[in-house]
């Protein structure tokens, strides 16, 4: 869609608006031309010094009196409406770029950073705002205004518009000029911003880093040339404006001198009367708004074209998703079989000639535990991104019931696979609502999730307990107290398959012990797949599947994968030489 198609179906999606506001519109401009001619006629009426006229004269007042009335009710009305849709497109455009975002792969995000994302909602849909408002209201009060005008004008007299017109030719012919040098200026001042917001989130978002770093000087350097270039982007465009705003200034000045010097005259010849020559006046004086506002009419419109292909490339960007089969097959409830990977061999887009997993093969069968081992590196949580889609797993590699995953709405099977990520994203809002964010709202099972996943201890120290604010991503709280929050949220949601990634990775060992019971315990889930680098938390798995370099190297319980060579009796080792030295001893099997 070219961006006038997408500009064209904004507006008919609001066309009753715009035809009401064209209608009122049409009623002022119809009024404001009306007046002058009244009051042509009115001086005329006096300048016969006939006092039967009289009655004339203050007839042709009260017309002028009624229309200067009713003029201010059909223009704030014609400006209700024409306002109205600008905030229905930013409210419908913000729904729409959130719900298509949802869909889009994690490929896209790598290459989109947050910050330029997050300028293009705000920046670029309020330019498309202000085009949809007051853009169009503008642009059809000028056309009309600039068509009409000239038309009663040239019934006055020709020779005096055709006098007028020259002028004006000459402006907008310059006005092209500066149009398309804002147009350039516009490009450069949207990717500017950009990247200031892109900086501004990062530095945000690794502040402590920052901080511990003292890094502060860079930081301020880099923000510095990125607000610089924001700030030079702006002059350069203030500069434009400065300089083609004063041109139609003074050529509307120029014609006002020039009109009262040839008007005059003719007025004096007695080729037009004074009433015709003040009229004139009166519809040259209805062009200047027009004339003066034509700069930033075009400013606006441009940076709104603009913004819509901005829009335009994210609300087109496909999901990279492979198409669904019609009909779509349903998971079935409870799952009977499980899930199953068979020849699982998968790389990055962006390194398609480096495969991260290797012909992956394992069963997650229903009521089983599963763990999976693997040290940093080794394709671990890219594994459990394919399962759970956040990534696009080959056709034919993931199983769910018997039926390819890739073949599954995305949603139906979200609800059936839970991930708990090790980096757990909390919400600007209480411990309470992200415990039950998308679960349960049972109080009881409620408190029994705050035990098991261990946090009573830290809300008995939190003043306002449930209901504390944890800031934004969690800020407020410790690494190990988000990933219980993380794991507790979980807990609240009953589902199929429970992927928990490296969960325990930043809790102490007391924590660790008391984690491990309540997530073997748990039951709100058929089947369990943990993921870890750290044995102790594999232990009690019916089956641990290790992973080596992306490809699975062995498959056993934890008593027979540490009673042979291999990576996990090498971490068994490692891990419980670790606990003796920090005095968490562990009964070596054998």
């Amino acid at each position: 869609m070219s961006r006038y198609s997408f500009f064209f179906s904004l507006v008919w999606q609001n066309r009753f608006s715009y035809l009401t506001g064209v209608v009122t519109l049409a009623l002022t401009l119809w009024m404001s031309l009306a007046i002058p001619r009244y009051l042509q006629q009115a001086i005329d009426i006096l300048s016969r010094a006939d006092g039967s006229a009289h009655g004339d004269f203050i007839n042709r007042l009260q017309w002028i009196l009624l229309f200067a009335v009713a003029i201010i009710f059909t223009r704030t009305l014609s400006r209700m409406v024409f306002f109205t849709p600008g905030r229905k497109v930013e409210f419908d455009l913000k729904n729409r770029l959130l719900a298509h975002l949802t869909t889009l792969q994690r490929s896209y995000f790598s290459q989109n950073p947050t910050g330029a994302i997050i300028s293009r909602i705000n920046n670029d849909i309020n330019g498309i705002r202000l085009v949809m408002g007051f853009g169009l209201l503008q642009l059809t009060n000028s056309v009309a205004t600039l068509s009409l005008a000239p038309y009663y004008m040239y019934r006055i007299s020709p020779t005096l518009t055709l006098y007028s017109t020259l002028p004006v030719i000459a402006g907008f012919m310059v006005l092209q000029i500066g149009v398309r040098m804002m147009r350039s200026e516009q490009m450069k001042q949207m990717t500017t911003l950009q990247n200031l917001s892109d900086f501004i989130v990062e530095s945000y978002n690794g502040i402590e880093v920052v901080k511990g770093c003292r890094t502060y000087p860079h930081t301020q350097r880099q923000f510095g040339r990125l607000n610089g270039a924001v700030m030079e982007t702006q002059l350069r465009l203030a500069n434009i404006r400065a300089f083609f705003m004063p041109i139609l200034s003074h050529l509307v000045n120029g014609l006002k001198v020039m009109l009262v010097l040839l008007g005059g005259l003719m007025v004096i010849r007695a080729e037009i009367t004074m009433g015709e020559f003040l009229a004139y006046l009166l519809y040259l004086t209805m062009m200047v708004p027009p004339l003066m506002g034509m700069t930033f009419m075009m400013f606006v419109l441009q940076r709104g074209f603009t913004s819509m292909d901005s829009i335009q490339s994210i609300l087109e960007t496909p999901p990279d998703l492979p198409p669904l089969p019609q009909p779509q097959p349903e998971l079935k409830t409870p799952w009977q079989t499980g899930l199953a990977i068979r020849g699982l061999t998968y790389a990055y887009p962006e390194r398609p000639g480096q495969p991260v997993l290797t012909d992956i093969g394992m069963d997650i069968r229903p009521g089983e535990i599963v763990g999976l081992f693997g040290q940093v590196g080794s394709g671990k949580t890219t594994l459990v991104n394919l399962i759970n889609r956040y990534l696009a797993p080959p056709e034919g590699t993931v199983w769910a019931e018997g039926v390819d995953t890739t073949h599954v709405p995305q949603q139906n099977l979200r609800r059936w696979v839970v991930t708990v990520t090790q980096d757990p994203f909390l919400f600007s809002d209480t411990i309470r609502e992200n415990l039950m964010f998308g679960g349960s709202e049972d109080e009881d099972a409620l408190s029994q999730t705050v035990e098991d996943a261990a946090l009573r201890p830290d809300l008995d120290r939190f003043p306002q307990g449930l209901d504390t604010l944890v800031g934004e991503k969690g800020i407020t709280l410790s690494g190990g107290q988000k990933q219980r929050i993380a794991l507790g949220r979980a807990m609240l949601k009953p589902c199929e398959l429970l992927i928990l990634d490296d969960p325990l990775s930043a809790v102490d060992h007391e924590t660790e012990r008391s984690l491990i019971r309540s997530i073997y315990g748990f039951h709100h889930s058929r089947s369990l797949l943990i993921v870890s680098h750290r044995t102790s938390v594999l232990e009690k798995a019916d089956r641990i599947v290790v992973l080596e370099n992306g490809r699975v190297v062995d498959t056993g319980t934890h008593g027979e994968l540490i009673n042979r060579e291999g990576s996990y009796r090498r971490g068994w080792l490692l891990q419980t030489e670790q606990d003796h030295q920090t005095g968490q001893d562990r009964p070596r099997l054998t």
